[in-house]
């Protein structure tokens, strides 16, 4: 756009070029005749804006355009007027055009000037970004040529991975090659040994046979009798003992201790235990034999019989109790019922009563390992020891075990100098009629009695789930059974004059009372009216897949919670199918209707 002060100053450059070139008689006629009107610059050009500069020129052109009217009207009076118009109308005109070229010359400039400054402007902004970029690019040839740094680096590392790796390669083969002859050395090594030891074994073996023939020889000229009960016992391999634990199945170990581990089996159609000793004794095998037959020469009613002995695995056979241990039925293991404080007394007089057996042997064989797990109990719950003087098959002879559970029940003085004597088992005795009388855990069993009983408070701790005890006979028991612990082994009461002194009057009072019909039915009842899984006697029995006869909650419970293997053989049953067994519940009843 046009600025006021361009505008202005071409008017007044018009304007003095009109006054320098207008003849001086038109500015008389003008005057005269008083008509002077402006100019319009639309009668000399009609095709220029109507803008602010415009309209000055427009005045002063309409001025001129009246004058020529006038001049035209007057054209009558003066001619020479009118000619002098013209010129002064041509004039106008030469003097409007040059004008405007130069208005428009200006105007270009202006906008060239404008131009340039805005380009000028860019070309600031332009350098300034270049500069911004050369320093970034700057920046970013920096971090390449860091990078490039770097990778030159790793490069050389590795180079020096790859050198170190071929050395290692080296190294590896060579170490193959060393180990391999080692292993030869090695197999060459153990091939001798192998032989050298079959060669010791056989030559043990003759040796043994020598004596063991010996032996009998010996026996034939003094006149001995080797066919006394109790040195025929079986003698089974060690294929026999394997395939009746089924290659010593996991599920068929029922115990677990110092002398070995227990496995039921099935072993010449007969049910068995199957005792492991452990490997580390130093006893030969003629050794581990003597020991073994005069153990199977001791028979009692209360200690379990050893049918056969492996001399392969040094293992002894024993007869299969289905009731378990006593310290499964104090626990009431499977939700076995309470033992009945009747059946608890005789049981401490069967412990009494084989204990006596064992100490008045000739040579005296202490048990060694007394406590309730050892404590096994028939389908009648009579009570037999196992495990008896068998400390005798391991020469070790002093407790490696050390827990607190199982050390809690073994003399003092055993623990520390390994001695097995009559003491050690009176103080083992001693824990076990503490258990009896409360059916608390054996920990610290010791000091809450003597507790109860200076607070003469002794009811609180006895097991009133055995039943109503007798007050004055448990306190008796319970007094007893602290002398039995006593930490002074000359203190301790002896089995035959004091203990059983005390327990056989005991016993027969229970077995001849009324009261104990409970613990009559528990003995006298027949084994296969019991339930395999809940060792009482059934109400509802029913046959399975397998053969054997439950009650009709034990086998349920047991295909319900996703057993298909036998409860009693582990095999897997054909079906789930179950079969009420009528004969034998009609039998139950008469048996149930005698008492």
């Amino acid at each position: 756009m046009d600025s006021p002060l361009r505008t202005e100053q071409a008017v007044m450059l018009s304007e003095s070029v009109l006054r320098e070139r207008s003849p001086e008689p038109q500015e008389d006629a003008n005057v005269v005749r008083g008509n002077l009107r402006p100019i319009s610059l639309y009668s000399v050009h009609p095709n220029l804006p109507s803008n602010g500069v415009v309209d000055t020129y427009g005045s002063i052109m309409l001025q001129m355009d009246e004058e020529e009217h006038q001049g035209q009207a007057s054209n009558e009076t003066d001619q020479q007027l009118e000619v002098s118009t013209i010129d002064d109308h041509n004039l106008k005109q030469e003097v409007f055009a040059e004008t405007m070229k130069r208005w428009k010359e200006e105007n270009d400039a202006i906008e060239a000037a404008c131009k340039a400054k805005a380009l000028e402007s860019l070309c600031v902004k332009e350098m300034s970004r270049r500069k911004e970029m050369e320093e970034l690019l700057e920046r970013e040839k920096q971090e390449v040529q860091k990078m490039k740094d770097q990778h030159d680096e790793f490069i050389k590392d590795l180079q020096m991975v790859k050198d170190q790796r071929t050395i290692l390669e080296s190294q590896i083969v060579e170490s193959q090659c060393v180990v391999e002859g080692l292993e030869e050395k090695m197999f060459s090594a153990v091939e001798l040994l192998i032989s050298f030891k079959k060669k010791r074994d056989d030559l043990r073996i003759e040796h043994e046979n020598a004596i063991r023939v010996l032996k009998n020889l010996r026996k034939l000229v003094n006149g001995g009798d080797s066919s006394f009960p109790g040195s025929q016992i079986l003698e089974f391999s060690f294929i026999e003992i394997n395939n009746a634990t089924r290659d010593f199945d996991p599920s068929w170990k029922i115990g677990e201790g110092k002398y070995g581990s227990v496995y039921k089996g099935l072993l010449r159609h007969m049910n068995v235990a199957i005792k492991m000793l452990p490997s580390y004794g130093s006893q030969s095998l003629l050794e581990f034999e003597n020991e073994v037959e005069i153990l199977s020469r001791i028979r009692h009613p209360n200690l379990v019989t050893i049918i056969g002995t492996c001399p392969e695995s040094r293992s002894l056979v024993f007869e299969y109790l289905r009731n378990g241990s006593l310290e499964e039925r104090l626990a009431c293991k499977n939700k076995s019922p309470p033992l009945p404080w009747q059946t608890r007394i005789r049981i401490a007089s069967e412990i009494c009563s084989a204990l006596i057996f064992l100490h008045s042997n000739k040579p005296c064989i202490p048990h060694g390992n007394l406590k309730p797990s050892k404590v096994l109990l028939d389908s009648n719950f009579v009570s037999k020891l196992i495990d008896s003087g068998i400390y005798r098959l391991i020469p070790q002879g002093k407790s490696t075990d050390t827990s607190a559970l199982s050390s809690v029940y073994m003399d003092p003085v055993y623990l520390e100098n390994g001695e097995v004597t009559r003491e050690s088992d009176v103080y083992s005795f001693g824990m076990i009629l503490l258990r009896l009388l409360t059916g608390r855990s054996a920990l610290g069993i010791l000091n809450d009695v003597k507790c109860s009983i200076e607070t003469e408070n002794f009811n609180m701790v006895l097991d009133r789930t055995a039943g109503n005890w007798p007050l004055e006979e448990a306190q008796l028991l319970a007094h007893l059974a602290i002398r039995c612990c006593d930490t002074q082994p000359l203190d301790r009461p002896d089995f035959v004059s004091e203990i059983w002194s005390v327990l056989g009057p005991m016993r027969d009072s229970c077995v001849n009372s009324a009261s104990c019909l409970e613990a009559k039915e528990l003995r006298c009842a027949p084994s296969h009216f019991v339930c395999p899984i809940f060792q009482e006697v059934m109400k509802d029995p029913i046959i399975a897949a397998d053969g054997f006869t439950y009650e009709a909650d034990a086998i349920r419970g047991w295909l319900d919670s996703g057993h298909d293997r036998s409860p009693m053989t582990n095999l897997k049953l054909e079906h789930c199918n179950l079969v009420p067994n009528y004969a034998l519940l009609q039998a139950i009843q008469e048996w149930q209707q005698q008492y």
